[in-house]
């Protein structure tokens, strides 16, 4: 009610220039200046919109969506009111996709953008104007509430569109600039999507794509009709690596903006912007960043951006897009304006793959123009990248050739399968063979990380799910001219990347792929022979080596490499289960291109280990349950026996009983909202989500029952203890087990944490930080923690020690029980360690970071548990200082002989 007031009151004063109020009629439904969802982008208000400071939110895009709720015809004719709201995405996780014809963003009212303006107006079909007038609301960085107000004006929103049509226009605040709501001009840029027709690639269909290089029509894969070339693209990150001319220099036009941007591209995307209704033509916002990681660090430069329009040529299976830039968009996005179309793209599907040409999507970039005129470039062909949405694409009939095989046969020595080892090893047609690079070892110190993925299995693309089954012709092959009647050896290709930072790289790495931030990336394809009887992979790789600084048009690869991989086997210790490798030059010490030997490692994660982890959580969910359902029945019997011996109660630890609650309570704490939602950032690609959010639940509310049962018994026993005033020996003997668990706690930290912290500090390396060591502090401290839970007796042996107490405070059933609860995890513990594979945060039951579990401590805490319950039931039935010489036993009974005569003394009176 306040904005539409604010737009009503404030509409005339700004906007009756631009569109004249007229009264609204009739809702509209079939015409609208936007579809449901409008996206496009903006420049400017970083006084309410860049609130983050940090390195990763300065290169961020800078993207805004208008919602359209409202279109009402008016009095005036071709004059609309519209209702919607701005909504300006300011997030570095704020992630484009494409729905239809539509863009849309999470749905999540905490991620809608950073700020978000209700608007209402008019606007004029006629002259393609809309002025609107609205309020929103942000906060400064002390935390108060700021009310903004806002006119945006917008043009060329007519009712249909072609490529050279943008919407543009301003939003400016209606504060004063000396008033703190004010905030300086916005300019933004969208791209039409009501009514677009297709002008410019209508004529390279019927041309075939003119300038494009011709291929025979067998080596590009065609499009089914069920999946269209829209499907392609269908909200993925498109990213391409640019491959200039050898020889590319200033005497030769290379760079499609000129030399004028400071930089030649290497990376180009294509982000889908509209489909037809006929999924035949698609429209692209063509980007060429000055940053190689584009999918995470994206930031819009029109300058150095086209906008195209394509259509799929079905007869020659590639697609063929003309391409406009874009200018004086660097100064205010309201200037924006297309022209000069003459660059043309040609992108197509390879129909064979190789050790040399693994990219699943390929094309090139032209000119138009003539050589001698201004805007010419040279041909530059492109390729999808790792990191691209399109690597994913795979069609139907995409193969695999191998062309290393002669090599492979004289590079791979031969392995004798070992005895009772048969089928013990993973199958080649499984997804057991990606693993992760965690560690790579060579002549010098690196940071490095890396991943390898198989790239065909046979002569047939990897997927990795559904698993890949043998085709005829892909049959395991027989190498040399030894007989292999079982077909143990299986051809199989690879993608490899491994990421180093040092700053003594090997003569070999060091001039190629070389960032500015240090970091080397090395990528390889390979190819070679797989046994499955001796889990050995033997390839022959190519090393790509494209500098990262300039491009090279003849796709550079150093093929003399030897990769070997060796897998555990699948039957082998989980904690053992390392994939072990090496990558080395076969080329000679003086040769530019070798380098060291590199030995590298990886955990190995089999689907079969997997489906163990599941049948072992699901175990572990049933024995919580179990176990925090016996530990109500303990407390519920430990009420019942104070109820029937209320003479007990006061007699009972109440920091036994505090520590207690609190082992309850922190669980409950840390996954509060497990009970409500379910965290999609957990380990769910082995766990059923279903499943895992109701026994999570159930859990919880078995853990909260037990909690609140364990205030219910604190509750008693405070009760009992204040009523009566001359129950002060009671709280002396209290303070004085406190006065010795604080240090004796104290001091088991400092033991406990020192060596963990020592080892901390010995193994940091540069990159370790405050974070790391704040980490250890606090997994450190939660399993401290349960340690003090596993001795939950000791704070009660204390006191009654203190008080040399001989009464039954406790019952055999809860003290006992309780302990058994405790130690059975430990148990559980070390038959899981050999029999099952640990995966980070997987454990549910016997939680490494809630206690201390190893070998040592597993054998450690069960004896400490046992050995606290034994001496409370000797405490119970001979006394407190049972266990103490004679003399320090009978000073503790003349200290409670003035105690019994106090009593006895107001009876003797009263008679």
């Amino acid at each position: 009610m306040v904005s539409s007031t604010a737009s009503q009151s404030n509409y005339g004063r700004y906007c009756d220039s631009v569109v004249q109020e007229s009264k609204p009629v009739n809702e509209e439904f079939n015409i609208s200046p936007f579809p449901e969802r409008q996206n496009g982008y903006y420049s400017g208000g970083d006084e309410v919109l860049n609130s983050s400071s940090s390195l990763y939110y300065q290169s961020e895009s800078k993207v805004l969506t208008f919602e359209t709720h409202h279109v009402y015809t008016t009095h005036v004719e071709d004059v609309f009111k519209v209702e919607g709201n701005l909504i300006f995405q300011s997030s570095y996780y704020y992630e484009q996709s494409f729905s239809g014809s539509l863009y849309s963003y999470s749905s999540d009212s905490s991620n809608r953008g950073a700020l978000d303006f209700d608007f209402q107006g008019f606007w004029s079909g006629t002259t393609g104007r809309l002025c609107m007038v609205g309020t929103s609301y942000t906060y400064t960085k002390e935390g108060k509430l700021l009310h903004l107000a806002a006119v945006l004006k917008l043009n060329n929103l007519k009712k249909s569109s072609t490529i050279n049509t943008l919407v543009t226009g301003t939003m400016d605040s209606l504060y004063a600039a000396d008033e703190p709501n004010y905030f300086g001009q916005i300019s933004l840029l969208m791209f039409p999507q009501i009514s677009y027709q297709y002008t410019k690639v209508s004529k390279l269909s019927t041309q075939g794509c003119p300038g494009g290089t011709d291929v025979p029509e067998k080596s590009s894969l065609s499009l089914s009709r069920t999946r269209t070339i829209c499907n392609m693209f269908l909200g993925r990150a498109n990213a391409f690596e640019l491959e200039y001319g050898s020889g590319c220099d200033s005497s030769k036009s290379c760079n499609p903006f000129g030399d004028g941007i400071g930089y030649l591209p290497q990376v180009m995307s294509l982000s889908m912007i509209q489909c037809s209704e006929d999924k035949l033509s698609l429209r692209f916002l063509i980007e060429f960043p000055n940053d190689n990681y584009m999918r995470y660090y994206r930031s819009s430069n029109f300058s150095t951006s086209l906008v195209g329009e394509g259509s799929w040529d079905a007869r020659k299976n590639r697609l063929c897009i003309a391409a406009c830039r874009i200018f004086d968009a660097s100064s205010s996005l309201e200037k924006s304006h297309v022209g000069d179309c003459t660059t043309r793209l040609s992108l197509r599907f390879p129909a064979i793959l190789s050790i040399r040409n693994t990219s699943t999507v390929v094309g090139e970039i032209w000119s138009e123009k003539r050589r001698n005129e201004s805007g010419f470039f040279d041909r530059i062909l492109f390729r999808n990248t790792d990191r691209s949405g399109s690597g994913q694409i795979q069609l139907q009939g995409l193969k695999y050739q191998y062309t290393e095989t002669d090599k492979v046969q004289k590079s791979c020595t031969k392995q004798k399968p070992k005895r009772n080892c048969r089928g013990q090893y993973p199958d080649g047609y499984s997804g057991d063979m990606s693993f992760h690079i965690s560690n790579v070892k060579g002549s010098k110190e690196r940071i490095e990380w890396g991943s390898s993925e198989p790239l065909a299995v046979g002569d047939q693309p990897y997927q990795r799910f559904p698993f890949l089954l043998p085709s005829s012709s892909s049959r395991p092959i027989n190498y040399g001219n030894e007989s292999d009647t079982s077909g143990r050896l299986l051809e199989i290709s690879y993608k490899m990347s491994i990421t180093l930072r040092s700053l003594n790289l090997d003569a070999g790495l060091n001039p190629f792929n070389q960032s500015s931030n240090g970091y080397v990336e090395i990528k390889i394809s390979a190819e070679g022979v797989y046994d499955s009887e001796t889990g050995n992979l033997c390839m022959v790789g190519c090393r790509d080596l494209r500098s990262a600084n300039t491009g090279s048009l003849n796709h550079s690869v150093d093929c003399e490499i030897l990769v070997n991989v060796q897998f555990p086997p699948l039957n082998s210790d989980r904690k053992g289960g390392i994939i072990k490798g090496s990558i080395k030059s076969m080329r000679e010490t003086t040769d530019s291109l070798y380098f060291g030997h590199l030995d590298y490692s990886g955990r190995a994660y089999y689907r079969s280990w997997a489906l163990e982890s599941i049948w072992r959580m699901d175990f572990e969910m049933i024995m919580s349950v179990i176990s925090n359902t016996l530990a109500i029945v303990f407390i519920v019997l430990q009420i019942f026996h104070v109820r029937k011996n209320p003479g007990v109660c006061p007699f009972i630890s109440l920091l036994m009983l505090v520590i207690l609650a609190l082992g309850h309570l922190i669980p409950l704490v840390l996954n509060l909202e497990a009970m409500f939602i379910q965290d999609s950032e957990r380990s769910v690609w082995i766990r059923s989500g279903v499943w895992l959010e109701m026994n999570e639940v159930i859990i919880r509310v078995v853990t909260m029952v037990a909690f609140l049962l364990q205030i219910r018994l604190l509750m008693l026993s405070w009760t009992a203890r204040c009523s009566d005033e001359k129950k002060k020996p009671l709280w002396i003997a209290e303070k004085r087990g406190l006065y010795v668990c604080i240090p004796v706690y104290i001091a088991g930290g400092l033991l406990a944490f020192f060596p963990k912290w020592r080892k901390n500090l010995v193994g940091t390396e540069w990159h370790s930080s405050y974070y790391d060591h704040e980490q250890v502090l606090l997994s450190g401290s939660r399993a401290y923690a349960g340690l003090i839970l596993d001795a939950f007796l000791f704070p009660q042996i204390l006191f009654n020690m203190f008080q040399n107490s001989r009464e039954e405070a406790l019952s055999r059933f809860f003290y006992i029980g309780i302990t058994l609860v405790r130690l059975v995890p430990h148990r559980y513990d070390l038959y899981r360690a050999h029999n099952f594979l640990g995966i980070d945060d997987s454990y549910i039951y016997a939680d490494p970071a809630a206690d201390y579990y190893s070998t040592a401590w597993d054998f450690i805490i069960p004896v400490m548990g046992l050995f606290f319950a034994a001496t409370i039931y000797m405490q119970q039935r001979f006394g407190g200082r049972c266990f103490l010489p004679k003399r320090f036993q009978e000073s503790a009974i003349h200290e409670e002989l003035p105690m019994a005569s106090e009593d006895q003394f107001p009876l003797k009176s009263s008679n």
